[in-house]
């Protein structure tokens, strides 16, 4: 039977509390008693089976048995640049882009973003993470960063191997085409813009900073529907 997982902050020695929100959701929710075995996974590269060695009112006293290495987690870096987008459409995107194997979801303005920025939106974001690794078997989580300016965002280009920004108006390449160019071990950024698009300005500041313009086929994508099939093309390639 495949053990429940839950995400605690730090592991640190045989003994652990579980608090908060994973603590309600064991004893509350799973209605889980004392003497069962749980899964934590905590953000490194492990997976740790415990025991509920007690149950209080606030917290669960858990005694770690067993550590394995995780075999969910990315081996490849690929970050996501997100332009803001509208209603709960960050949360779809970050939910899809960690079970697909994504390292980091890094939100920014840009000019035709309909949306103000909302740090709190971004709060809610690691949650949506963890959720996801506990069903998609990771132990990293998708890290969320931002809201990044857009002139951080060109600054960034030079950080990565591959900076690769999806444009609906580019008409000499195709997705499919570039990939050859990106190999194992290099570091991928995959850009997507508002819902409104890019300016021109911004797309001629990408180039200009070393992006790849591409396209990914002839029907317009929302922005999230461009998000989670950027990441799954490039990520299945690598993988």
């Amino acid at each position: 039977m495949k053990l429940k997982r839950y995400y605690i902050d730090k592991i640190d020695g045989e003994n652990v509390v579980l608090e908060g929100d994973e603590f309600h959701h064991l004893a509350n929710v799973m209605r889980t008693r004392e003497g069962e075995n749980v899964e934590l996974f905590c953000g490194d590269d492990y997976n740790y089976v415990a025991t509920v060695a007690k149950l209080n009112k606030k917290n669960a006293e858990l005694k770690l048995i067993s550590k394995t290495k995780n075999i969910a987690n990315p081996v490849q870096k690929i970050d996501l640049f997100q332009a803001l987008a509208k209603g709960d459409k960050l949360s779809l995107i970050m939910q899809k882009i960690t079970e697909i194997g994504a390292s980091n979801m890094v939100v920014f303005e840009s000019k035709f973003c309909d949306v103000k920025s909302n740090t709190g939106k971004l709060d809610k974001l690691e949650s949506v993470s963890v959720s996801a690794c506990k069903q998609c078997g990771r132990s990293k989580l998708t890290n969320v960063q931002g809201v990044m300016s857009f002139k951080d965002v060109v600054a960034s280009v030079k950080k990565y191997d591959h900076f690769i920004v999806f444009y609906e108006n580019e008409e000499n390449l195709l997705l499919k085409d570039y990939l050859p160019a990106i190999k194992q071990n290099q570091n991928v950024a995959i850009v997507i813009g508002p819902e409104g698009g890019f300016s021109n300005e911004e797309i001629d500041a990408l180039k200009s900073a070393g992006a790849k313009i591409v396209s990914l086929g002839k029907r317009i994508l929302r922005t999230e529907t461009a998000a989670i099939l950027g990441v799954s093309v490039i990520s299945q390639y690598l993988e």
